[in-house]
């Protein structure tokens, strides 16, 4: 769009990082609370269907599955063509996807609609969002990727009472139809005002005056200490499949308490609202994480981050052992937010930290597809744990298990040894 490729001369340079910054939010705010509605579903679905938690459970673990496969491709086609295009495509896929969801009556519809379908606008969403604001910025990375991401806390604090509401007033399905066409309409909207990096509107990152006469099209500037790393230099080193170990790790589990919270809550003999309550406590204070252990990680650096969030989300699992209150419920919401919070902001910081932000989109897919699937098999192993043994016992001392050794595997990762002469790269 041409206004954006001119920008004024008053206007501060550093103006347009934030705006893109704020374009991310709405997005994964929006994707992610789409995303995060589906636990508030569950009950009714297990209600008019009598489905098994294992069923409804594998439904959203493919739909995991998918958008983490799709990482490395859409991730390479939002380096090529920019997120404009890729995020329009997107929300189509999203709207529709949560939109069909009202006209399921077997198992394998909800398959088709939400664990295929969706999948590709939720991807489409997130390889839009960090990746991007990796791109315009290196000094303040983790602040701006903690901002940009706390819109997935933002997103369990609005959707999902909304959505609840919804059901309330006008029955499920319906509520899925409302939901996906404002998926769609606010994806679709804010895709057309999203830049790729700064140098295509001849700045640089971080707000900095460029060095060098503006190229039309934007040719790639180098930071000081930064390397821009080629896919085939990354695959070749330790420091990448190390993250990718314990990224692999630490979301296991991750989306295991918005997909079965409200339902634990029901077993637990909580009322409904009660559940409700945590999940918009747990997006509370993810947003905390993300912006605070976000900011930190500039300061401090990332590997400390990823550490105490993984300590965190250990204790976490731990403390919902012996919950049986709601006080208990909301204290491991609080909890296990600022540590979902915390890795997830790190995550997209120390990708580009190590490996620099030409092909970060590409590198942030690679890592989502070969790490992120695990995402996809928590819930569907906490429902067939519940299935067999009645009971999350199993599942919750699993995933103190795996968050627990991705924190041993951190403290080994460093960053990779320069590919040229003379280079340095700074560890965060």
């Amino acid at each position: 769009m041409k206004v954006m490729d001119e920008p004024p001369r008053h206007r501060p340079k550093f103006f347009y990082g934030w705006v893109i910054t704020g374009l991310v939010l709405l997005n994964l705010a929006t994707a992610y609370g789409a995303q995060y509605s589906f636990g508030v579903f569950f009950p009714s679905l297990v209600q008019e269907f009598q489905w098994s938690r294992q069923d409804l459970a594998g439904a959203f673990s493919l739909y995991c599955l998918l958008y983490n496969f799709l990482g490395i491709f859409l991730g390479r086609l939002a380096d090529r063509l920019g997120p404009r295009t890729v995020l329009v495509l997107g929300s189509f896929c999203l709207g529709t996807g949560i939109g069909l969801i009202s006209q399921v009556e077997v198992p394998w519809h909800l398959y088709l609609a939400y664990g295929l379908l969706a999948p590709f606008g939720m991807c489409a969403a997130y390889m839009t969002g960090s990746p991007t604001v990796v791109k315009w910025f290196i000094e303040k990375r983790g602040m701006a990727l903690g901002l940009a991401l706390s819109g997935m806390g933002w997103g369990i604090i609005i959707f999902p009472p909304i959505t609840g509401i919804l059901i309330s007033a006008f029955g499920w399905r319906r509520a899925c139809i409302l939901l996906g066409a404002a998926v769609f309409s606010i994806l679709f909207t804010s895709a057309l005002f999203l830049v790729s990096h700064p140098e295509r509107l001849g700045l640089t990152p971080d707000g900095r005056p460029p060095k060098a006469p503006r190229n039309s099209w934007g040719s790639w500037s180098q930071g000081e200490g930064e390397i821009h790393y080629s896919m085939d230099q990354v695959i070749r080193t330790g420091s990448f499949w190390l993250l990718n170990l314990v990224f692999f790790l630490g979301w296991l589990f991750i989306f295991f308490p918005l997909v079965h919270l409200v339902i634990l809550a029901d077993d637990l003999g909580l009322s409904r609202e009660s559940a409700y309550f945590a999940l918009a406590l747990l997006g509370l204070f993810s947003n905390l994480g993300r912006i605070g252990l976000g900011s930190l990680s500039d300061r401090l650096g990332r590997k400390p981050m990823l550490i105490f969030s993984l300590g965190l989300q250990v204790f976490s699992w731990l403390w919902l052992l012996s919950t049986h209150t709601a006080w208990m419920l909301y204290a491991f919401a609080l909890f296990f937010g600022l540590s979902y919070g915390g890795l997830g902001a790190n995550f997209p910081a120390i990708t580009g930290d190590y490996f620099g932000r030409r092909n970060a989109a590409a590198l942030i897919g690679a890592i989502l597809t070969l790490s992120g699937w695990a995402s996809a098999i928590g819930p569907w192993i906490g429902g067939m744990i519940y299935d067999v043994t009645h009971s999350y016992t199993i599942a919750f001392q699993l995933a103190a298990l795996c968050n627990f050794m991705g924190l041993i595997f951190i403290l080994f990762c460093k960053p990779p040894r320069v590919p040229s002469k003379g280079a340095t790269v700074k560890e965060r």
